[in-house]
């Protein structure tokens, strides 16, 4: 059953107290996820929430009760849900701004009830959940500290929060790609990626919303990309594109062909040097890598990942490195043979 809820509640909760900053666009961030669910193909860009979804749920399984009633938080098209049973969580609230993302939910066995509602207003009294979750949904929210003290707020004294949210140097080398073309094309550069909450602020973030006991766990999953070109077609598919006010709203084909020349450049000098038996980094071209941020609050638990992409600007250090290694090998060399 779809209920439409009036979006604008008269909670005290509202996120605009406190002088919040509207740093995104919340109306052209639903645009671009109605336009996600609604492509036809839109599960094969799923990946990267399923994923995490499926990490979520792995969380919940790790304690070790039964939720009577639980509350997805821009729920997406369910990609939580799908992984838990009905002997773990009883009933279910899927909560997004997207009609369409509930419209094409995925099946579950858990008995659902969807309500259109924006994140940054949750339209449930106080003490309602027993267990709230969030999957790449929160790091587009204007108020953070606002949003997190109303899922507090909607949770039982005894309650549990796992949440996932992009955050860190999210898409960092991207960004640098951007920004190094533009500069060169157009001797300027706009914000293509939109900011997202440094990692060392999420502790301070949950403690200021209620939560205490905080500790982080990381975990990593890459997905291989063959260049910038299709990391960014995949954003887009994800609904994951930028929504910040101050994006520009074009940019020249050339900057974007400049782009994709120093991405895929610059790892291919890496893959050079690596073979040159440079050092060893764990990482990969072309790559999403995901570390995923397990927060646990006593009782309660949160979650945050970043998402990275192989950069161009790491270059310049992996350069320094392969040539100090080499002239280190060298030097060995000409000692054995003098000896």
């Amino acid at each position: 059953m779809l209920k439409t809820v009036v979006l604008r509640s008269l909670r005290c909760l509202s996120s605009r107290q406190g002088g919040a900053m509207n740093v995104f666009d919340r109306s052209m961030k639903r645009k671009q996820k109605q336009w996600a669910s609604s492509l036809l193909d839109s599960d094969k860009y799923d990946y990267l929430r399923d994923e995490a979804g499926s990490r979520v749920a792995d969380r919940v399984y790790d304690v070790s009760r039964t939720f009577p009633l639980a509350l997805d938080v821009g729920c997406g098209k369910s990609h939580i849900a799908e992984h838990l049973s009905k002997d773990i969580v009883e009933r279910l609230f899927l909560t997004d701004i997207s009609d369409s993302s509930l419209r094409n939910r995925r099946k579950c066995e858990i008995p659902s009830h969807c309500v259109l509602a924006n994140e940054e207003f949750l339209p449930f009294k106080e003490n309602t959940f027993d267990l709230v979750l969030s999957s790449m949904s929160l790091h587009w929210i204007n108020d953070l500290p606002g949003a997190l003290r109303q899922i507090y707020q909607v949770l039982k004294p005894d309650g549990v929060f796992i949440g996932a949210m992009v955050g860190g140097e999210t898409l960092y080398e991207l960004r640098c790609s951007l920004q190094l073309a533009e500069l060169e094309r157009e001797g300027g550069f706009a914000p293509h990626i939109s900011p997202y909450t440094a990692v060392t602020d999420l502790g301070n973030l949950l403690g200021q919303a209620g939560f205490n006991m905080l500790t982080v766990d990381i975990d990593e999953v890459q997905v291989n990309y063959p260049g910038m070109l299709e990391v960014m077609s995949d954003l887009q598919g994800m609904g994951e594109s930028n929504c910040a006010w101050n994006r520009k709203s074009l940019l020249h084909r050339d900057t974007i062909l400049a782009a994709a020349a120093i991405y895929k450049g610059e790892t291919a000098n890496w893959e050079r040097h690596r073979t040159l038996g440079g050092p060893l980094i764990l990482l990969k071209c072309y790559l999403f890598k995901v570390p995923l941020l397990w927060v646990m609050k006593g009782s309660y638990f949160g979650l945050v990942f970043s998402v990275r992409v192989f950069s161009a600007c790491l270059f310049s250090y992996i350069n320094t490195a392969c040539s100090c290694m080499q002239m280190k090998i060298q030097n060995n060399v000409n000692c054995d043979n003098r000896n």
